[in-house]
């Protein structure tokens, strides 16, 4: 390769890696606008079809490709097949350190948290609570992401030397058919009302994701159009929710991360974070997005005990303003406990 284009290679990788930085704190601001959102949509008491409800209803929906943009930025770094891991061993002692210890700290706090509320509006305390939401993999209801990406680090390094071992095509075609079963199953789910089975096998279903994270980070996958794609699918999500739900029974299905909407939007969002125009990076703000996603649900809780969600047309500004200072606060809370080299750890 010539000095000219190595230079070329590695300015245009550099680029798609201060990409990811945006992508991430964006993910994460998208979580909390979703939580938030979900407040007035649910606890919040706002009626069906009233305008409260449907601008949470809409700003659920535009926020709905978060967690896939997570998982996919989490395969675009991890499978690079240039980047010496260093063995299973030290693989698995940096990536599983990353997350166990949050996981176990985050599940205690969020464990007394769940029952502390519980005690403050019933004045009574299931001690089988704890047990039960942990066995279901969601001691909270956020933390249900640690505990997936813990099967998915688990198997990372395979899918890594099988990515590195296949051709784009059928790179593509594992693509097409890991999202394309995942769609079908979420389609059963609703179906059938069928449970989402052991958490330890929850990360399956986001390996369609986690590679085509890597393939549109190297550009060997491209979404075209991918900002009207994004619109489009926040459109459909948004007017199915509404279409199918009733004042009787909320309707989630198109909420969910591999519904026939939010699947197309959240590899079109990636498509338009890698390649698209050119966002702030706020590089600050990368190291603290794993805390924000962790502690902004204690925020939201306080707020939300505050009557801020009221259930009426005020919602439609509070619920975004409340997003933002929600996540502000986050971010300072990350911060601080960044500071300290035992806290630290915790995200």
């Amino acid at each position: 390769m010539r000095i000219a284009e190595f230079h070329h290679t590695h300015d245009a990788v550099r680029e798609r890696l201060s990409r990811l930085d945006t992508a991430r704190w964006l993910a994460a601001a998208a979580v909390v606008l979703l939580h938030s959102a979900a407040q007035t949509l649910g606890d919040g008491g706002a009626t069906y079809g009233s305008d409260a409800w449907i601008a949470a209803n809409v700003y659920d929906s535009a926020a709905r490709w978060c967690v896939p943009v997570f998982v996919m930025i989490s395969g675009a770094l991890l499978l690079d097949p240039g980047k010496p891991q260093g063995g299973l061993k030290r693989f698995y002692q940096k990536r599983m350190a990353r997350v166990l210890t949050p996981l176990v700290f985050w599940t205690l706090f969020f464990l007394g948290w769940r029952m502390w509320q519980e005690w403050l509006d019933t004045r009574v305390m299931d001690p089988a609570t704890p047990l039960r939401t942990v066995a279901m993999g969601t001691p909270y209801y956020h933390l249900w992401y640690l505990y997936m990406i813990v099967g998915l680090y688990l198997f990372a390094p395979f899918v890594r030397t099988l990515y590195a071992r296949i051709s784009d095509k059928q790179r593509l075609f594992a693509v097409a058919a890991m999202l394309g079963l995942a769609v079908g199953e979420a389609i059963y789910r609703q179906i059938m009302d069928a449970p989402n089975g052991f958490f330890m096998t929850w990360f399956v279903p986001y390996i369609g994701y986690f590679i085509a994270g890597r393939m549109i980070f190297e550009g060997r996958l491209r979404i075209p159009v991918p900002g009207l794609i994004v619109a489009a699918s926040v459109i459909a999500t948004a007017a199915g929710v509404y279409l199918w739900s009733d004042a009787d029974q909320f309707y989630g299905y198109f909420y969910d991360n591999f519904s026939i909407t939010v699947a197309p939007m959240s590899v079109a969002m990636f498509q338009w974070l890698v390649s698209g125009p050119r966002l702030p990076r706020l590089a600050g703000l990368g190291p603290l997005t794993f805390g924000i996603y962790l502690v902004h649900p204690v925020f939201l809780d306080l707020a939300r005990r505050g009557g801020a969600f009221s259930g009426d047309a005020v919602d439609i500004v509070a619920v975004p303003l409340i997003a933002v200072i929600t996540f502000a606060l986050s971010a300072v809370a990350s911060w601080l406990l960044l500071r300290h080299p035992i806290t630290r750890k915790l995200i």
